[in-house]
């Protein structure tokens, strides 16, 4: 059982909008929460912005240089006060029954490792702007196909202790990644909530090109390396490999007919690997 959750919170020359972060923080109808915030050598007013929202259950560590969001990521789950951590964006926010949520579903679920919820993709005001993401897996499903978990992510540091931890290899696809460690020591636990808003703004991972392609790749690098800790070979492995690089081409490509050609591709193949899903 879950008696408290810690959000985790880099911030990277966040001024404009860690303080909203904060915000959601302070504006939960549940009290049993911590959060420990890490500049992570910010050059602009953040420090000054996340000083103002310090209190007892508000940690703030600093890097005196830009490490990068792995490494910051990295040191939160270490500075961590409680078992149950989870991972909020500075520039994102929290609605105000996150924490009552998540809570409700780890006392539930006593034996999981990774608890997560749906999300709401919001403009740089935090208004709803598209459909809202996230899903439950199907039984026995793998997220390495249905590209369903994510936001909120809360998971267990003890749990992520027994795997082999964040890569820095793994840029822009470093959640992705961590969803596939930590689902293969248990079933991911979904709650049917739009408990996260996902702020789309100029340079995120969402709006840039560049680094949505870097991210897909790492993306596939991080599903490749799961099916070999699988345990997933020969022919099987074959199609899984197709599969990822047609779902590469369908997010990335400039080009509409490829995308389009290459998603048919990937929905051919649906039925042949559909045992592994």
């Amino acid at each position: 059982m879950a008696d408290a959750i810690t959000y985790l919170v880099a911030n990277h020359n966040q001024a404009r909008y860690v303080g909203d972060c904060l915000a959601s923080l302070r504006g939960q109808t549940d009290d049993r929460w911590r959060a420990v915030v890490l500049d992570d050598g910010s050059t602009d007013d953040s420090v000054d912005v996340i000083a103002r929202c310090l209190d007892d259950r508000v940690l703030l560590v600093r890097h005196t240089t830009n490490r990068g969001y792995i490494a910051a990521l990295r040191r939160l789950i270490d500075e961590a006060p409680t078992d149950v951590v989870a991972i909020v964006d500075a520039d994102d926010a929290l609605t105000p029954d996150a924490t009552a949520r998540l809570l409700d579903a780890w006392a539930a679920h006593p034996d999981a490792a990774l608890v997560y919820s749906r999300f709401a993709a919001c403009d740089e005001t935090l208004t709803r702007t598209h459909a809202v993401h996230g899903s439950a897996l199907p039984p026995g499903g793998w997220s390495l196909w249905h590209a369903t978990v994510g936001h909120v992510l809360s998971f267990r540091r003890t749990a992520y202790r027994r795997t082999a931890g964040l890569d820095d290899a793994m840029l822009y696809a470093e959640d992705r990644d961590l969803v596939y460690k930590l689902e293969e020591l248990a079933p991911p636990v979904f709650v049917d909530a739009v408990l996260y808003r996902y702020r789309e703004v100029p340079g995120s991972q969402s709006r840039d090109p560049a680094k949505r392609r870097i991210g897909a790749a790492n993306a596939r690098r991080a599903r490749l390396a799961a099916l070999a800790r699988r345990g997933v070979g020969g022919r099987r492995r074959l199609l899984w490999t197709t599969a990822f690089l047609a779902d590469y081409v369908a997010a990335t490509s400039p080009r509409a007919r490829v995308r389009a050609a290459a998603t048919r591709v990937l929905h051919a193949l649906g039925r042949w690997l559909a045992p592994d899903r």
